[in-house]
């Protein structure tokens, strides 16, 4: 049987496969020139967002404690490409509820958590934020990391710490974040452990997990960004960007 060489062709303007495009981390800019760039941006790009969305406590005498950025002490300043357009990243973490941990507003439990620091485990509670910032130093998109109530952590989990950023290649508008998270009723130090501010107390595990954050742009050609909760489920183990990205070949995502 003989093809017309006229259909074939038709054919193959027809059918346009579906490719997103690639989320780069540029690499001919050195992290110390990102770093630079994120230091030179106002702080009010940052202050103003979380002005709107954070959670100040107020303390029993009254005064007020801000949610303030606090530090993640890994590098979290990268330069990234996307159709063609560029933006830096950073990640930070600042308090977004007040609300008690849930053995808290339990009968048996509330005095018991009470008196070892409800009020301090609301106090030390922080989310973990994505910052998208433009090459004209504009906060042009945040995506909040949101991490579910363990049935493992007592109190609430707090992001601590970020480990490792880097584009997903599977899913290719995709970016793999690997951070730690810790029980908020335990005060956490310098990202190695967390320990009890009682010194007869056992440490706290430091967990680790992935997030899946997509890249889109809408009408009007602004990021959009998305957490991936089905391709990347949340108190997921993958601990290394490697075990995520073998994670989302194996459940067929793209």
């Amino acid at each position: 049987m003989v093809i017309n060489k006229f259909v074939i062709a038709l054919l193959s303007l027809l059918i346009i496969p579906d490719v997103k495009p690639q989320l780069l981390l540029d690499k001919a800019t050195s992290q110390g020139h990102a770093e630079a760039f994120i230091k030179s941006v106002p702080t009010n790009e940052f202050d103003n967002y979380v002005q709107e969305f954070g959670a100040n406590e107020t303390n029993e005498n009254g005064s007020i404690d801000k949610a303030g950025l606090t530090a993640v002490s890994s590098t979290t300043e990268y330069k990234w490409t996307l159709e063609n357009k560029t933006f830096y990243s950073y990640i930070k973490a600042f308090r977004t509820d007040l609300s008690l941990p849930p053995v808290c507003l339990s009968s048996s439990g509330e005095v018991a958590l009470w008196r070892t620091g409800c009020s301090r485990a609301v106090s030390h509670f922080v989310q973990c934020h994505l910052f998208i910032i433009s090459p004209s130093k504009k906060l042009i998109a945040v995506q909040p990391l949101y991490i579910p109530q363990p049935n493992f952590i007592e109190a609430k989990p707090a992001c601590f710490d970020v480990y490792a950023m880097a584009p997903a290649k599977v899913v290719k508008d995709g970016m793999l974040i690997v951070a730690g998270y810790y029980d908020s009723r335990w005060t956490c130090n310098s990202g190695w452990y967390c320990a009890s501010n009682s010194p007869a107390a056992s440490p706290d595990p430091l967990y680790k997990t992935t997030f899946l954050v997509r890249f889109s742009t809408d009408e009007k050609g602004q990021f959009t960004l998305s957490q991936d909760d089905k391709c990347m489920p949340p108190l997921n183990p993958y601990d290394t960007i490697a075990k995520a990205r073998g994670a989302l070949k194996k459940n067929g995502c793209h």
